[in-house]
């Protein structure tokens, strides 16, 4: 893993390993979120249907983020926008940590997911702007690498951290934010690119959800996405019905970061030798697979088989989302486009435990698997379909 981590070193500029180091810092750092649960139902004595508002409140932020955040990042510029997003997000993170009333919470939570989650399309905006077009696919691969990375390594120091003080994880999540935010300032270029003359038509809102093609992209993944977002409420219930404690739960999901932080660095070298749409095609039937077969039958095994395959799937895919969408978009408006297509991540994320609900309702405990195999199955063919188009623009 070093071996690789050395390679890929030499063959990317040092202006993307300081986002990727910030990234890191930062998601490790993360230790708010995987214990929001249990901040609000044990130190703040809130219902579970109150901190599920209060953690939807915190995903429609994010979800407003990645529009509010692109447009920004073309306006103001890369750099700015990922300053303004860190360092904001480290004063909203001690807000949450002050607010007592739940409506105060959950405005608190609500700002937090705005504020806070702005600096993503400008990060990918600048990975773009500062890697060449040949080399986006593994910047981006080893970006979701170190992505995955800290995710794993912020739930464990979270569960260290709440049993000692639950003020103490506000502040260390603020911390690593600040941090970031400080690289950005003190050491990162600003990478916006100028317009090719001054005559050249802006790139509005309105022109990048006029988009076709990406729309499609935008509409595929959606599909994607919502499969995978499974993974969280709708497999913990599924395999509560079957008479497994949470532990066996979270076991069985740590299999996902386990094979991501061992395997993303090799697939997605392999990856990206070959045809995006291809492998998006494949990522797309693993994934519908994999979800499926949770709905086979209760044994673990069988289980842990179910997250081996989608996690194939997610590791595919993740050296092409940002290469596809990079490529789609002209220069001076890639964080319009990075921030819509942000926003197809944020709906499924919303989205998904009401639809795996509404599958229960339909087609029994198995509805939700039926589904997301066919979601899997409907998203292949949607990519294959919709490949003339990209390639017309660029995407190899």
């Amino acid at each position: 893993m070093f071996a690789r981590l050395v390679e890929l070193r030499r063959g990317l500029p040092s202006a993307f390993w300081l986002v990727w180091l910030g990234t890191l810092v930062n998601r490790a750092g993360g230790f708010v979120l995987p214990m929001l649960g249990y901040y609000l139902t044990e130190a703040r004595g809130l219902s579970r249907g109150e901190a599920v508002a209060i953690g939807t409140c915190y995903g429609a932020g994010a979800m407003v983020a990645g529009v509010v955040g692109g447009v920004l990042a073309d306006r103001l510029g890369r750099k700015r926008t990922m300053a303004l997003s860190l360092l904001g997000g480290a004063v909203t993170m001690l807000a949450l940590a002050e607010a007592r009333d739940p409506v105060a919470i959950g405005a608190a939570a609500a700002a937090l997911g705005l504020v806070g989650e702005l600096y993503r399309p400008a990060v990918m905006a600048f990975v773009a702007d500062v890697v060449p077009a040949a080399d986006r696919p593994r910047a981006f691969g080893a970006l979701y690498w170190a992505i995955n990375l800290g995710f794993t390594i912020a739930p464990l120091a979270a569960g260290a951290l709440a049993s000692w003080s639950y003020r103490a994880l506000f502040i260390g999540d603020a911390a690593t934010m600040a941090i970031y935010g400080l690289i950005v300032l003190i050491r990162l270029p600003e990478s916006k690119p100028a317009p090719a003359s001054v005559d050249a038509p802006a790139v509005s809102l309105g022109t990048v959800l006029g988009d076709r093609v990406f729309m499609a992209f935008v509409g595929l993944t959606l599909a994607t996405a919502l499969v995978f977002h499974q993974s969280t409420l709708t497999l913990s219930v599924h395999l509560a019905q079957q008479g497994y404690a949470a532990s066996t739960y979270g076991a069985i999901v740590a299999v996902n970061g386990v094979l991501i932080i061992s395997l993303q660095p090799w697939l997605a070298a392999w990856a990206t030798r070959h045809d995006s749409t291809r492998v998006l095609t494949a990522a797309a039937l693993l994934c519908g697979a994999g979800f499926g077969l949770h709905g086979v039958g209760a044994a673990i095994p069988l289980h842990v088989a179910a997250v081996v395959v989608w996690t194939l799937g997610e590791i595919l895919q993740s050296p092409f989302y940002g290469t596809v969408v990079s490529t789609l978009a002209p220069a001076t408006a890639r964080g319009r486009y990075q921030g819509v297509f942000s926003v197809a991540f944020g709906m499924a994320a919303m989205g998904a435990p009401s639809t795996g609900q509404a599958a229960v309702a339909v087609g029994g405990p198995r509805g939700p698997w039926v589904a997301c195999a066919i979601l899997g199955v409907a998203a292949a063919v949607g990519l294959r379909a919709t490949a003339a188009g990209r390639r017309a623009r660029g995407v190899r």
